[in-house]
């Protein structure tokens, strides 16, 4: 389903116009196919990318639309469209409501958008920011490797002698 120009190269106008006549007949799988070439030919276009990602919720493909959600959310929040980034997130929950990044990231958002300047809890969600950007690029590029943990570890107070199981009644005074 290439949508080459005269010259070979691919048209990004008539891929569009095409997926969204495909769109509205109703023809899923094969609106999805379009949207998915537009998107990979124009990783850019984030409108794009976010019907794409309606279309593959109609289909029941729900984890694959929950990635194209997170992309899209984490550019507009890159680009600083707040607002934006917080409704995609927000689609995200719909699908899952324990979806564990989207209800970081809307968190984090609603903070950056209604707290004051000055603001601890502000404070904290930008704290939090440079501690898991350091987090990451250390995953990435690790300078250093961990030192092995130690197989056992003497905690002061810590019982070594407890038996009992779950299937019995705690033993332990309350």
């Amino acid at each position: 389903m290439a949508n080459p120009a005269a010259d070979g190269r691919f048209d990004r106008r008539t891929a569009l116009d095409n997926a969204q006549r495909l769109a509205q007949q109703n023809k899923l799988s094969q609106a999805i196919e379009a949207y998915e070439q537009v998107t990979r030919q124009d990783p850019g276009d984030w409108a794009s990318a976010n019907t794409f990602g309606d279309l593959l919720v109609r289909a029941n493909r729900t984890d694959q639309a929950i990635r194209e959600y997170l992309r899209v959310a984490r550019h507009q929040t890159d680009a600083g469209f707040i607002a934006r980034a917080g409704a995609i997130y927000k689609k995200v929950l719909r699908l899952d409501p324990t979806h564990v990044e989207a209800l970081r990231e809307t968190e984090s958002l609603n903070i950056q958008r209604f707290a004051k300047a000055g603001d601890p809890a502000k404070r904290a969600v930008e704290e939090q920011a440079q501690i898991d950007q350091k987090a990451a690029a250390a995953i990435v590029h690790p300078a250093t490797p961990e030192p092995a943990l130690a197989s056992t570890m003497d905690v002061p107070g810590d019982r070594h002698d407890c038996t009992w199981s779950l299937d019995e009644p705690d033993p332990s005074p309350a």
